[in-house]
């Protein structure tokens, strides 16, 4: 659901640019507030696999596909501001070298993403949590409130493609936009679970803790044995994801791309890129004459494999910047506040 450039008009972008700015720098001061280094860890992790993991359409119907979002997902291991940071990571990495996104909608990609998707998807998950209890509570969360990221994301970009133009037909984007992207919420809704899952059975501890302060929420993950493995362990997923997955995805439009082509509201194809990427639509340069069945695929592996390193580094450097420097010698965490 990546919006491309000049698909919503200045006005919408020049204001979801702004709020985006606006959550992201919140949700920066709200990491380095809260988490220690468990959210250093873990934040590099998240991002190389929710970006590994957008890179896998997956089927939904005939001609069209989805990926999975991953802003509940980041929010259920990490807490809602750490899963929207991640998700910006991810989208910055998919914009400035991929061409995934438009620079202009990078701020509406945030907020429907990110802040919609991570911090609203949270506000879903939370209360079912709570209700429920238990593993049981944490398992239906995370998979209903992924399903509602999902349709709440698609309705932002229904009003943010309207609110500049004044679209006669709004009703009939949002209808197209909710009937396909009710469809792929069920994907989210099922990768969400399988991951969480897999995690509560594997390191249950990585699992974000309601109420928690930094020492808190911190200690489970850090003194528990061979957290460094599960991070290793975790970045290896995301590559083989990335590397053997990904050249294999569902070639079919996405949600967005599908309605925007059924109901004629995309930029023409012709128009030339605001800044061009140096490996877009995830073709990696690779040497011609290599002799491999498909140099097409092995681009596209070279590229999710390059994606995922840099993903990792950015959102691990992001959270080294702000949330590291107050920790004493012996590894101790202060509240420095």
């Amino acid at each position: 659901m990546h919006i491309p450039d000049v698909l919503i008009n200045p006005g919408p972008s020049i204001a979801t640019t702004a709020v985006g700015a606006a959550g992201l720098a919140y949700a920066l001061r709200r990491v380095e507030e809260r988490h220690g280094p468990r959210a250093t860890s873990l934040m590099g992790m998240s991002a190389a696999f929710v970006f590994a993991a957008q890179m896998v359409n997956f089927p939904v119907g005939p001609g069209v596909s989805g990926h999975l979002l991953g802003g509940v997902l980041s929010a259920v291991i990490l807490g809602p501001w750490a899963g929207a940071v991640v998700i910006a990571a991810v989208l910055i990495v998919q914009c400035l070298l991929f061409q995934d996104g438009g620079v202009t909608a990078l701020g509406a990609n945030f907020v429907n993403m990110g802040l919609i998707g991570a911090v609203g998807g949270y506000a879903i998950y939370g209360p079912i949590r709570r209700a429920l209890g238990g593993r049981r509570g944490i398992l239906i969360g995370s998979m209903i409130a992924a399903w509602f990221s999902v349709l709440l994301a698609a309705g932002a970009f229904t009003i943010e493609l309207a609110a500049g133009a004044g679209r006669e037909d709004f009703f009939r984007v949002l209808s197209w936009m909710a009937l396909v992207h009710a469809a792929i919420g069920v994907g989210e809704a099922l990768i969400t679970g399988l991951v969480v899952r897999v995690v509560l059975l594997t390191r249950p501890e990585l699992i974000e803790h309601e109420g928690e302060g930094r020492d808190e929420a911190d200690r489970p993950f850090a003194r528990a044995p061979g957290w460094a493995s599960t991070i290793v362990a975790g970045l290896g997923v995301a590559l083989g994801v990335a590397v053997f997955a990904s050249p294999f995805a569902w070639d079919r439009p996405d949600g967005l791309e599908f309605v925007g082509e059924r109901l004629g509201f995309l930029p023409e194809p012709e128009a030339p890129p605001i800044l061009a990427a140096p490996m877009a639509d995830y073709q990696a340069p690779v040497p011609p004459g290599l002799g491999v069945v498909d140099e097409v695929k092995l681009a596209t592996a070279a590229a999710g494999l390059v994606g995922t390193l840099v993903v990792f580094a950015l959102a691990w450097t992001m959270s080294r910047v702000f949330v590291a420097g107050d920790s004493r010698p012996d590894g101790v965490m202060v509240d420095v506040a």
